[in-house]
Formats: C-alpha cells, sequence, structure tokens
C-alpha cells in the first residue's frame, strides 16, 4: 500500500520503538512522488530554494540495505525513492545543491536552533563526520524557519564544520514531509531515498560509524554489482 510522503513520517513516528529490537514483522513503508511544485511559483529574497524531482522511478530495496539501515536505527522505505533536488543559501554566503553530493551516502537533516533534541545530536553528527570524513560521504544539516544570523550564531558556538543550509520559509522541509524536529534522512550514491529516522538520534557511537562505512562499501559499484 502506498501512503503520502507525510503519512510515512507519522508511521515512523509510531513504529520507531520498534527500531531498536530488530526489524517489524510488517514491511516498510514506500512514499509515492510528491505532487510538483506549481511551475508559476515565483522565487523572492527569502524563497531561494528550488526544487525538482529526478527522472527516475522508485527502485526496489534489496534486503542487505534495509538490514543494514536497520542495524543503525534507521527504518528502510519498501523502496528506493528519488530524492527531490534542492538549491539553498548556505552559511558563507553560498548557495548548495543536494545533486553536488551525488555519488556520497547523504545524511539530510532537518533541525532548528530552539529544539533540544536537534542540539543535543549535533555533536554527536560532528563525531560522525569526523570520523568518515568527506571523499564519499556527506552531511547537510536544513536549518528550517530560521535567519542566517540565528543559525551562524549557534554554529559558530558550537563550533560545528559540516554544511549547513537555510530552509527559510520551509519548502524544502513540506516536500520531503517533515511533521517533527529533527528529522534525518539518508540518501544513497546515487540519489535514492533509503531510509529515515525522526527524532534523536546518536550518531557518533562506533556501531554507527561501522554501519556507515558499511553502506557506503555496500553503495559501491564494485560491490553491488557483485
Amino acid at each position: 500500500m502506498r501512503v503520502s510522503l507525510a503519512s510515512a513520517v507519522f508511521l515512523v513516528l509510531i513504529a520507531g520503538p520498534l527500531i531498536a529490537g530488530g526489524r517489524p514483522e510488517r514491511p516498510p513503508v514506500d512514499p509515492p512522488v510528491v505532487a510538483p511544485t506549481p511551475a508559476d511559483q515565483t522565487g523572492t529574497a527569502v524563497q531561494r530554494d528550488t526544487l525538482g524531482r529526478r527522472d527516475r522511478d522508485p527502485v526496489a530495496m534489496d534486503d542487505q540495505t534495509a538490514e543494514l539501515l536497520f542495524a543503525i536505527g534507521m527504518l528502510p522505505f519498501e523502496n528506493r525513492i528519488p530524492s527531490e533536488d534542492f538549491t539553498l543559501a548556505a552559511l558563507g554566503g553560498t548557495e548548495r545543491s543536494l545533486s553536488e553530493s551525488s555519488g556520497k551516502l547523504v545524511v539530510l537533516n532537518f533541525w532548528a536552533t530552539w529544539c533540544p533534541p536537534c542540539r543535543e545530536e549535533m555533536p554527536s553528527m560532528q563525531a560522525l563526520y569526523d570520523a568518515i570524513g568527506t571523499e564519499e560521504f556527506e552531511i547537510l544539516a536544513v536549518n528550517v524557519l530560521e535567519s542566517r544570523q540565528v543559525a551562524q550564531e549557534f554554529i559558530d558556538e558550537m563550533g560545528f564544520t559540516y554544511p549547513v543550509l537555510l530552509d527559510r520559509d520551509g519548502r524544502v522541509m513540506l516536500r520531503y514531509g517533515v511533521r517533527a524536529y529533527p528529522t534525518s534522512y539518508l540518501i544513497d550514491a546515487d540519489g535514492y531515498v533509503i531510509g529515515v529516522r525522526p527524532g534523536f538520534h546518536d550518531w557518533g557511537t562506533d556501531a554507527m560509524k561501522e554501519g556507515i562505512r558499511a553502506l557506503i562499501a555496500h553503495g559501491r559499484p564494485s560491490v553491488s554489482s557483485q
């Protein structure tokens, strides 16, 4: 049964406790394609992001990827879903597109400075970022509905070095069906969304680092084609 992406996130909020105890008996949900943004919707000084679905169909999720996702506390979708590409302003005065990280395993994290679980998990994201490096891995931390100054002051205070993007009108958040902070998606090297984790997650454990490395290795062409 196909459900909306927003409904999928609601379901994983309920299914979350099952993650720690092992794979649930029923298969994970599979969100369908989100309706496209109206063609006449124009950008403004605040609304600077652009979005577009890659012209591909969902791909069946292989069992090994699903098991690796469960092992690190992520809930996999039934199929790999083509990600929504976007371009957002980034801290540092530049812009950044999701598609620039093509070829890498990406943690796409939605957060806000006022969110206690976000503030609690972000140091562990830095620990993971430092341990894995950026050759085949990336973290994109999307700050939602806050000004550049507010986000910049928080990041400077905490000393985080992974890329921080500014979704100032919340349009990217809505397109990804985010209904709670923090919410994190995993996007594979081919640009498919493979898993979701609503709520706080400890990204800095040894098990998490090993799991991320295993997902990266599994996603390499020389490995996955065998």
